[in-house]
């Protein structure tokens, strides 16, 4: 397929917009645009639209993904604060293991119950033993919710009463994965992605954080133009 001639065959580009155009193919790449171009007409239902519209959605885009950028942040340090409290002071040994490739990998021994231990692969440290608290800060959110996962549910319940917990964290890394990444939001499709907004609104724990992200998520616009509500998120 000629990407190209397909993206302007339906996208209406006037002279004047032609170089912010060019940029956007050149910052985001002519599959993310595309992308883009069927997610817009995914949600307004027209196969032909103009350049200001597909623009709009864009910085729309970007707009909500520093939003979540700063929510799953939020998210990720609970996480951490509450493992590095109830580990407060703990010492993680490290692994060293010979591997096929010249490169020795190494391995902290993060603990997940009595004489039990995860294993977990770091970058950042060929000798330990560790604080707990240096260990944790090194680790992304995937390894965190593996640890999470294996601990006991009695601690697991001192960090949250929601029975729901380790799934909505599972949630939660997705969802932080595909904002991370070279990702357009509304791929997840409008309902999906609202679903998992909300499960990480409800495991914030300050309810006036909580209450600020909702009111900048709602506060965005789409397009200024617009009155209506179904072509941007809402959050209840």
């Amino acid at each position: 397929m000629d990407e190209i001639s397909y993206l302007r065959n339906r996208l209406e580009v006037k002279e004047n917009e032609e170089n912010r155009f060019q940029k956007y193919l050149l910052s985001l790449g002519i599959d993310k645009c595309i992308e883009m171009y069927e997610d817009i007409t995914e949600l307004i239902e027209f196969d032909q639209i103009n350049f200001s519209i597909f623009e709009q959605f864009m910085i729309y885009d970007q707009k909500l993904s520093c939003i979540l950028f700063s929510m799953l942040k939020n998210q990720e340090n609970y996480v951490k604060a509450f493992l590095s409290n109830y580990f407060n002071n703990y010492r993680v040994q490290i692994e060293e293991r010979e591997s096929n490739y010249t490169k020795t990998k190494y391995y902290f021994k993060i603990p997940v119950g009595k004489n039990e231990f995860l294993d977990i692969r770091t970058f950042s440290y060929e000798y330990g033993p560790v604080d707990y608290y240096d260990a944790i800060k090194t680790l992304d959110f995937g390894d965190i919710n593996l640890i999470m996962f294996h601990l006991p549910t009695n601690i697991v319940e001192k960090f949250s009463d929601n029975p729901n917990i380790i799934s909505d964290l599972d949630n939660t890394r997705k969802l932080r994965n595909y904002v991370y990444h070279h990702n357009i939001l509304f791929s997840l499709g409008k309902d999906t992605l609202t679903k998992l907004i909300k499960i990480i609104l409800k495991n914030i724990p300050d309810e006036k954080i909580k209450e600020l992200y909702i009111k900048e998520i709602n506060a965005l616009k789409y397009n200024e133009d617009n009155t209506k509500n179904d072509e941007r998120l809402t959050i209840n």
